[in-house]
């Protein structure tokens, strides 16, 4: 089983918005959790569980809005392209190239 990994730093100002958008995506996705640092308040990691490669892949081309090999139609159908991710930018110390994120797979 895999798991990806999503963090970034949410600015103090927007923490009542990044409340109000994490529910939204709660309700979109079954499969992500959300956790906050505990001695890093705002330092926020979205934990995907049982994401193949592929989807990690196209999660991280709609995080980053990247337009696939198949270009702006294949974005569009992307499951996870219809997210407002952008939402984030402002709200992410650092934007949206702060946005970290890393797919890990079990150690057989």
């Amino acid at each position: 089983m895999s798991k990806v990994f999503v963090e970034y730093q949410i600015l103090p100002a927007y923490t009542s918005n990044y409340s109000i958008w994490m529910a939204e995506v709660r309700a979109q996705y079954e499969n992500v959790a959300f956790y906050e640092g505990s001695d890093q308040p705002g330092l926020f990691v979205e934990i995907w569980t049982g994401l193949s490669k592929e989807q990690y892949i196209l999660l991280k081309q709609a995080r980053r809005r990247e337009a696939s090999e198949e270009g702006q139609s294949a974005f569009m159908n992307n499951p996870f392209g219809q997210t407002e991710w952008n939402k984030l930018d402002e709200w992410i110390k650092g934007g949206n190239e702060k946005v970290h994120i890393w797919h890990f797979e079990k150690v057989k």
